[in-house]
């Protein structure tokens, strides 16, 4: 399950429907009545929070969305590239977190593990949203 105030208009989700689970893009979010609208293709539908789950990042997901995957050195890494934007997942000896890059500004996050995570940290760095291309 996903919290009310991380989701956010633009934000991809999986919204459980009698069991049924769809992606989505939220188009408008009811923090009153913990509901988010969730567009699926031309259809959309009105959800409870306990119905929309957050959509892991994943190499699929991350191409779906326009970006290129770069090989960084020579253990296997991989830089995701979006224009200007990028987004590199990172392991040293103990610890696992991600480097976001955006012209001259760069975020070291750990616990970067879902689209709506990276989706605002995308919007928070470029002023605008990541959406499909």
């Amino acid at each position: 399950m996903i919290k009310i105030n991380e989701v956010k208009e633009g934000d991809i989700v999986m919204a459980d429907y009698e069991g049924q689970m769809t992606t989505g893009d939220v188009t408008e979010v009811s923090v009153g009545t913990q509901t988010a609208k969730v567009a699926h293709g031309d259809q959309e539908y009105w959800y409870d929070i306990g119905d929309l789950f957050a959509v892991p990042i994943t190499d699929e997901r991350l191409k779906e969305l326009g970006f290129l995957a770069v090989p960084v050195g020579e253990n296997g890494a991989v830089r995701y590239e979006r224009g200007p934007f990028s987004v590199e997942f990172l392991k040293n000896n103990t610890e696992e977190y991600s480097e976001l890059h955006y012209r001259d500004e760069t975020r070291h996050v750990h616990d970067l593990e879902y689209m709506h995570q990276l989706q605002n940290h995308y919007h928070a760095m470029t002023n605008f949203h990541l959406t499909w291309p």
